[in-house]
């Protein structure tokens, strides 16, 4: 399993409801047999994270470069207050290496 982990910066006047509407359709929309799902945590008013796991780094790569970060750019950026900070890696312990 391998991960993209977000962290983001959200506009005071940003509408929690609506963003997890639009994660709600993003994993509706991705139809890939290695997508594992993505997430929005509300850390705070003003700041959360975004998970999304995938079950190879190829997968990773692909739906990241073609449809995640297009989507990211057109639906999440417009409620962004400051930059992304961005990881990804390999899950190497912990429960979801059993689903890999």
């Amino acid at each position: 399993m391998h991960a993209i982990v977000n962290h983001l910066q959200i506009r005071p006047d940003a509408e929690w409801s609506e963003l997890a509407g639009k994660f709600d359709a993003f994993n509706k929309a991705i139809d890939h047999p290695d997508f594992g799902g993505g997430c929005l945590i509300r850390t705070d008013d003003r700041q959360g994270i975004i998970l999304v796991l995938y079950k190879t780094r190829e997968a990773l790569d692909e739906i990241s470069k073609n449809v995640g970060a297009p989507w990211f750019a057109e639906h999440i950026r417009p409620f962004m207050a400051g930059p992304v900070s961005r990881s990804i890696g390999e899950i190497v312990g912990g429960a979801l290496t059993a689903s890999a």
